[in-house]
């Protein structure tokens, strides 16, 4: 029993003192919001061999640290290495990074687990047992807040003829490589603009697509961080614009971009001697880059495009409101063909006009930064109310609450009542104010493309769109056979007319529901507050007749006054609620989008579907309750473990509007269907079907 009990004692004491042995990493080290560990690929040292070691990071839920470019803010990661003499250490390799964003704030990095590789020399004469590994870090982690960060790391590998693969770090080592940029077989150029920077790229596959991929500028203070490049196809390639960073003094030695495809295969471009706009040859064996998923459109195609959507419009929900107003004056002129053609052009004129103000809006706006697409003005929570009021003001005239007469008839009539040029005229910016929310088919594809271009294009098909939306309504006063099915005017048009007044009302409603959507319930319950207080306003100015007292109508024009001034006050002062979060838009079954989100499941070998909706879009919203919403494609989606992420675009979110750009498109709805284990996105049609969205996912 003694000799027994000595010869553990023994063991124990041996085990205690003997030397550790050698290691294919560091032990962790934890930090705020942060743990780390220096590792190595291989079991073993390998003289006259190269061996890869990787800084591994594993950052809490919510947090990152940056990329070699971090963008607007932020510091680049920092790994020093103390290796023997005659060990040599390569730059650390960058994977491709990550966007994070907060308020205007644009920044590039890595969040969740990732490892930054670093490739040591060891030379053929390297003599020693062991190698010993020494490595210091820096960095610094952000949430909200900030925090600098660093770790110093050891280790010792044995030295041996050959060497394993560490399996604990396979994965990791893989994933790295996997995101390290590829050298483009292709040829970049660039140079200065006033306010841009101009990128031209040559030698691209016909079937790429770069307008649908994500660019991330490693170059620092040279891009907007926070825009992303409008490209064009041209003779010889593509060409962009990409807005200058504000820090920009001048153009460096070498621009180099990275940029991210839909299977999220990383892509790097060089222009070496940028300021003469030259170009560089890869410096390594380029692999063939993958095929888009957009067919390029030109000018003619594109307004052919635009005409046909404006036309498919009319048929839109959102546009037979305003269309109403429209047929009771075409109605009264039935027999006059000569007023039916002098009220089409004007209402044209102001459905063209209108769409090219709109244009020429977005196209400052976006000029002046700003990641905005069609529909920009219904983000706008005060835009939404005035139009709310507006339409209400409008229904309660159709139902005889109110007439516009006497000398408010001066404003009011000459609008859009009456049978007047200016009537017309107002209706017609009415019916493209209240189409905003509507996007009909060919649209997408064609404003997508128009906003990549040069404005006098922008513009062109900004018109046709318009010309294709007034088509129905020039075209009753020149073809006698549409003037003639009209039904003659009557006693019965007082009837129609109240009739009317409904589909108005309907439209208050969802306008409503997007007001209370985009602030809160309280904001919704302030605006019915102030349609109360506006028809109380009206109803006062209507009952003229009882109005001969003159005290009374001084009483009624203060009450009116003070109904009027809350009306418009209260929902137009309205402050932009910040507080009260974005709104919900989540089906059973779906999660937000997010870039970051669509990376991790894809890198999961999940299929996607992304929808991108908003409140205040009808098309969506049909969408989803015709197909979406149906037990047909929630069955399919289960069946194929496809993942449903929805992203919401009520409000601005500029993340939206250059995921939008990249598929081409400049509006909601789109529809992104994603094949696991990589391969091309598929995008689907703009309105939908319950049977082809599950045959299309049947199809993966």
């Amino acid at each position: 029993m003694y000799k027994s009990l000595l010869l553990v004692t023994a063991t124990l004491i041996f085990a205690l003192l003997a030397p550790a042995p050698a290691s294919a990493a560091s032990p962790a080290v934890r930090t705020d919001h942060l743990q780390s560990r220096l590792v190595a690929e291989a079991t073993a040292a390998v003289p006259g061999a190269r061996l890869t070691l990787g800084l591994l990071l594993e950052h809490d839920p919510h947090w990152h640290t940056y990329w070699r470019n971090p963008g607007d803010s932020g510091l680049p990661t920092e790994l020093e290495l103390t290796l023997p003499s005659g060990v040599t250490a390569e730059p650390v390799e960058w994977p491709h990074p990550q966007r994070f964003e907060l308020a205007d704030i644009v920044n590039f990095g890595y969040g969740g687990r990732r490892l930054l590789p670093v490739t040591i020399v060891i030379p053929a004469d390297y003599a020693a047992d062991a190698l010993p590994v020494r490595a210091s870090a820096n960095w610094l982690i952000c949430e909200v807040e900030c925090i600098p960060g660093k770790a110093e790391y050891a280790f010792e590998l044995p030295v041996a003829a050959t060497a394993d693969a560490d399996p604990r770090w396979a994965e990791d080592f893989a994933a790295a490589r996997a995101g390290l940029p590829t050298v483009a077989a292709a040829t970049l150029a660039i140079a200065e603009d006033a306010d841009a920077i101009a990128l031209a790229v040559s030698g691209l596959d016909a079937a790429v697509a770069p307008a649908q991929w994500q660019w991330f500028p490693e170059t620092p203070e040279v891009f907007a961080n926070g825009a992303q490049p409008q490209w064009q196809r041209t003779a010889e390639g593509w060409q962009a614009r990409w807005p200058k960073s504000e820090y920009f003094t001048a153009l460096p030695a070498e621009v180099a971009l990275v940029a991210v495809d839909g299977d999220g295969a990383a892509w790097r471009f060089a222009a070496a001697d940028a300021g003469a706009a030259g170009s560089v040859a890869p410096a390594a064996p380029a692999a063939p880059l993958p095929g888009g998923v957009a067919t390029p459109l030109g000018l003619l195609a594109a307004l052919a495009l635009a005409f046909l959507g404006g036309l498919v419009l009319n048929l839109m929900p959102c546009v037979f409101p305003v269309l109403s107003i429209k047929a009771m004056s075409a109605l009264r002129s039935a027999d006059d063909r000569a007023e039916l053609r002098r009220h089409g052009g004007w209402y044209t004129l102001g459905v063209v006009a209108t769409f090219l103000l709109l244009a020429g809006m977005l196209l400052a706006l976006r000029a002046g930064g700003e990641q905005l697409g069609w529909g920009f003005q219904l983000q706008e929570p005060r835009f939404v109310a005035g139009v709310a009021l507006l339409l209400f003001a409008m229904a309660l005239s159709f139902s005889g609450v109110w007439e516009f007469g006497g000398r408010i008839a001066g404003t009011g009539q000459r609008l859009t009542e009456g049978n007047g040029a200016r009537a017309a005229f107002f209706t017609g910016a009415l019916a493209v104010v209240v189409a905003s929310p509507c996007t009909a088919p060919f649209m997408g594809t064609a404003l997508g493309w128009a906003l990549a271009q040069p404005a006098y294009a922008a513009l062109a098909v900004f018109g046709a769109l318009g010309l294709g939306l007034a088509a129905p309504m020039l075209l009753l006063g020149f073809v006698p056979a549409l003037a003639r099915a009209l039904p003659r005017p009557g006693p019965w048009l007082e009837g129609f007319r109240q009739l009317l007044a409904f589909p108005l009302y309907l439209t208050v409603v969802w306008l409503l529901w997007v007001y209370g959507e985009q602030t809160s319930p309280l904001g919704m319950a302030w605006l019915l507050a102030a349609l109360t207080a506006l028809a109380f306003a009206l109803w006062l100015l209507g009952r003229r007749p009882a109005m001969r007292s003159p005290r009374f109508r001084a009483a009624a024009a203060i009450v009116s006054a003070a109904a009027l001034v809350l009306a418009l006050g209260l929902p137009l002062s309205a402050p932009a609620p910040a507080a009260a979060g974005a709104p919900s838009t989540s089906d059973a079954g779906s999660e937000p989008w997010s870039e970051q989100r669509l990376a991790e499941l894809r890198a999961a070998n999940r299929p996607v579907l992304v929808n991108m909706t908003a409140a205040w879009c009808v098309t969506c919203l049909a969408n989803e309750r015709v197909a979406l919403s149906t037990d047909t494609v929630r069955e399919a989606l289960a069946a194929h473990d496809v993942a449903y992420l929805k992203g919401d675009w009520t409000r601005n979110d500029e993340a939206i509007t250059r995921y939008l750009q990249r598929y081409g498109r400049n509006g909601v709805p789109l529809y992104v269907l994603y094949p696991a284990g990589g391969g091309a996105p598929r995008v689907l049609p703009q309105l939908l079907t319950a049977d082809g969205v599950a045959d299309a996912i049947r199809s993966l």
